[in-house]
């Protein structure tokens, strides 16, 4: 990951901006510099944000996720599950979404090494004891209010789009210098269906439930500090957007990236008051 965001910060050269026809016979404006020149300018100035988030944020974020499960408790391996989610899904984007380049093999091994770690952490989850040990504060319903309004937003922001190039069969425009588009792929094939089934699982008041919903929330701010490093990238780069996306995309998904934030907030703080009620209850006893 260091890698890969250090070089694709980088690298230069390149053509510049320049307009191509695809092969379906779309016109795209691509990127043309750095390690992204051969991507659209949408999606190669936001690689570049988005490198930068890895390097300043996400990174560090592992580590202390890998430092805490090292460390022990019972919550460590939820937490890391999520960080590591966010690197399986994050990497195979780049492995799917972005035109070939040279550091493909580093896309490859980095997306292979977070879902096999992903699985191994997963698999030794005490999901019975995460979420007993998880505060009750925040309640289910704003976990699953919350949840919710993640599967309706991606779904609001791909579903549309997707069923119609479906219909009306204009392939050429809907992926550009691409073959298919990874990320509304893996939003709705894969987020969507487990931000409803943690939803579901709250619902019937699950232990597997709230654990998932505590995994989700992780993966959603650590995905939404990405979106919004893309999305200053992009502004900052100049590419044409309408208020309409803007504020239709960038700022639902920020202000999802917020509440998620918020939730994890008044976890800890929840926890933390738990723990020192304990505590207490504790010094009293031996004082007595």
């Amino acid at each position: 990951a260091l890698i890969s965001s250090v070089i694709g910060l980088l690298a230069e050269g390149g053509p510049g901006r320049q307009v191509v026809r695809t092969h379906r016979g779309a016109e795209v404006v691509l990127y043309g510099e750095g390690l992204y020149a051969a991507d659209a300018w949408l999606q190669g100035s936001g690689n570049r944000g988005q490198d930068l988030a890895i390097l300043l944020v996400e990174v560090p974020l592992l580590l202390i996720a890998a430092w805490w499960y090292r460390k022990g408790g019972w919550i460590a391996p939820a937490a890391f599950s999520g960080v590591l989610a966010f690197f399986t899904y994050y990497y195979a984007s780049m492995v799917f979404a972005t035109a070939q380049n040279r550091l493909f093999p580093v896309y490859v091994v980095t997306a292979a090494l977070a879902g096999f770690s992903l699985v191994f952490v997963a698999s030794r989850m005490d999901v019975a004891s995460i979420a007993a040990v998880l505060p009750d504060r925040p309640g289910r319903l704003p976990l699953v209010t919350y949840l919710l309004a993640v599967a309706a937003a991606l779904v609001a922001a791909w579903l549309p789009g997707m069923l119609a190039t479906a219909i009306t069969g204009d392939i050429a425009e809907a992926v550009g210098p691409y073959t298919s588009v990874a990320t509304e792929a893996l939003d709705l094939g894969v987020v969507v269906p487990v931000a409803v089934i943690a939803a579901i699982g709250l619902l019937r008041r699950q232990a597997a439930g709230r654990a998932l919903a505590f995994v989700m929330l992780v993966i959603n701010v650590c995905i939404g500090i990405l979106l919004m490093a893309q999305g200053i990238a992009q502004l900052v780069s100049g590419v044409p957007m309408t208020v309409g996306e803007m504020i239709g995309k960038m700022m639902s998904f920020a202000v999802l990236t917020f509440v998620a934030g918020g939730l994890l907030g008044r976890m800890a703080i929840a926890r933390s008051g738990v723990a020192s009620e304990l505590a207490g209850n504790q010094l009293k006893g031996s004082t007595s």
